[in-house]
């Protein structure tokens, strides 16, 4: 059973993939964390995850009932989020509350959209970028030329592991560059 649903899920990222022009993982690049080191930007920090409702289009923050602002604004016990630390931070809740209502102006965690060529994409550059008649021609390159050219494809944003499988240039000598 295992197999078999490992299966379907793989035909079904190769159709989501050729479908939308894409390569990789389904779900790749969703997930990203940063350290909050201070005080201040954890306060920014916190204000932008109440504000998410907002940015996505299901409620004003004071008014989402799946976030905690409720637990600030109303002393809600139902919350694991220490709202007397946060109050504290601020000198008192209705300061926090006035700080939380607030429109968010810095970015802070915000997922940059990376933009993923397929293979026949990536291809075709490489092939305008070095003018070649096939990104294989720079496997047979000196090894110092392969390391120059792959630097240059890694500088654009190209990944190692496409570089290697579009290229034929073994991933060792990739990451070398």
């Amino acid at each position: 059973m295992s197999l078999f649903v490992h299966n379907i899920a793989n035909s079904y990222v190769f159709y989501f993939n050729r479908k939308y022009d894409r390569c990789g993982h389904l779900f790749q690049g969703r997930f990203k964390s940063e350290p909050i080191l201070d005080d201040e930007y954890f306060k920014t920090v916190y204000r932008y995850i109440l504000q998410n409702s907002e940015k996505a289009g299901l409620g004003k923050a004071d008014e989402y009932e799946w976030n905690s602002f409720h637990s600030l604004k109303y002393d809600s016990k139902k919350t694991f989020v220490n709202v007397e630390y946060i109050a504290g931070l601020f000198g008192t809740k209705k300061a926090a509350i006035d700080f939380m209502k607030q429109q968010e102006t810095h970015d802070c965690m915000e997922y940059e959209n990376k933009f993923v060529l397929s293979d026949g994409k990536v291809f075709d550059l490489i092939k305008k970028m070095f003018g070649i008649s096939s990104p294989y021609k720079l496997e047979r390159l000196p090894m110092d030329e392969q390391i120059k050219k792959c630097s240059v494809m890694k500088k654009i944003g190209i990944s190692m592991n496409q570089i290697a499988r579009v290229t034929g240039i073994s991933r060792s000598i990739v990451k070398m560059s």
